[in-house]
């Protein structure tokens, strides 16, 4: 049974997960690893979804397009070799195919685009400076979270990220602990968190 709980944890110790660098899941998506490929989309599926939702996209349509920036990035996957410049690719090209979106539209009169939308996708800039600022922000925050350990990492998400959040009286009987607790815990985390966003050169407001 020992060895049998040994050889499970290697396993789920080996799995690929949001927490690892862009490089090293990119490496593993171009190795053919689907589980990393499935790592990578949850990491950014966040970011890539809010970008057609800031255009006016139904869920409908932002899951269209969402799945449409998936799969031009694994075509483009053999050529993207600076991981650093993922996250910026992902923003880009879900603005680009949002704005694509949002012109049929105006060409079946069913919106109004102000001019500077007018562009062909691909010579317009589909997110001015500082919303792409801010975008990148959001997913540098959901990658220090991501990074925090397992119970902070849960507890944090619980707390501010569920809609709505979750009282501590909840998040106490999640995790089979007393209410009291709960305060304590979620200080040290906050701390770590704060910590990590340090590291990434991010001062939490």
């Amino acid at each position: 049974m020992t060895d049998l709980a040994s050889t499970i944890g290697e396993v789920l110790g080996s799995l690929p997960d949001r927490s690892w660098p862009d490089e090293k899941l990119l490496t593993a998506c171009r190795g053919g690893d689907q589980r990393a490929w499935e790592a990578l989309i949850v990491k950014y599926q966040n970011l890539v979804y809010s970008i057609p939702y800031r255009y006016g996209a139904t869920p409908e349509d932002a899951a269209d397009i969402f799945q449409a920036v998936w799969m031009d990035l694994y075509q483009e996957l053999p050529h993207l070799r600076n991981a650093e410049a993922l996250r910026s690719w992902l923003a880009t090209v879900a603005g680009r195919r949002s704005l694509r979106w949002k012109r049929n539209l105006q060409r079946r009169g069913e919106v109004d685009l102000p001019d500077e939308d007018r562009d062909e996708p691909e010579n317009a800039a589909p997110l001015a400076p500082e919303v792409m600022a801010e975008l990148e922000r959001d997913q540098a925050v959901r990658d220090a979270i991501a990074n925090l350990p397992v119970r902070c990492r849960e507890l944090v998400e619980l707390l501010f990220l569920t809609d709505p959040p979750i009282s501590y009286g909840e998040a106490a009987a999640r995790f089979g602990l007393a209410t009291g607790s709960i305060g304590f815990i979620r200080g040290r985390c906050i701390r770590k968190l704060q910590k990590s966003l340090e590291e990434l050169g991010l001062r939490p407001s």
